[in-house]
């Protein structure tokens, strides 16, 4: 189970990270467009828009290379899936928390604010989820 969410988290961050790119090379007049008025420039928008995505990709490469070491029975896997997934757990309940008090406060935008909580709340349950499989293998593999 672990290892599915991580192989889905991977791919759903890959994924961002490219639209991410995408919206940095081609898309950042339209995004402004959509966003509330912003202290920065396009060119910044497009920066931080590129920053974002390279490290969304490298997510998904941390992700990749977690589930390859599981595969290969690597011992540092197991305790590297705990920390990622764990790390990532919080960090999405604390995106949905966010999502829904800004839900709260922007009604103009509580509609994907509120999508975008529900997300990340899954996001949450999951990662959870593999972070507890992952300690269970872990402490088995200690008790051995």
């Amino acid at each position: 189970m672990a290892r599915t969410i991580l192989i889905a988290g991977a791919v759903a961050w890959l994924l961002a990270g490219i639209v991410g790119l995408g919206l940095a090379v081609i898309g950042t007049e339209w995004l402004r467009s959509r966003l509330p008025p912003l202290a920065i420039d396009v060119e910044a928008l497009g920066g931080a828009l590129t920053a974002m995505a390279l490290g969304l990709i490298v997510l998904s490469g941390a992700h990749i290379a977690v589930v390859v070491g599981l595969r290969r029975e690597r011992h540092w896997a197991c305790s590297a899936g705990v920390l990622l997934a764990s790390v990532l757990a919080a960090a999405s309940f604390g995106l949905a928390a966010a999502a829904i008090s800004s839900a709260a406060r922007e009604a103009g935008y509580a509609l994907p604010l509120i999508a975008s909580a529900v997300v990340a709340t899954l996001g949450t349950a999951g990662y959870a989820l593999a972070a507890a499989t992952l300690a269970r293998e872990l402490g088995s593999e200690s008790a051995s």
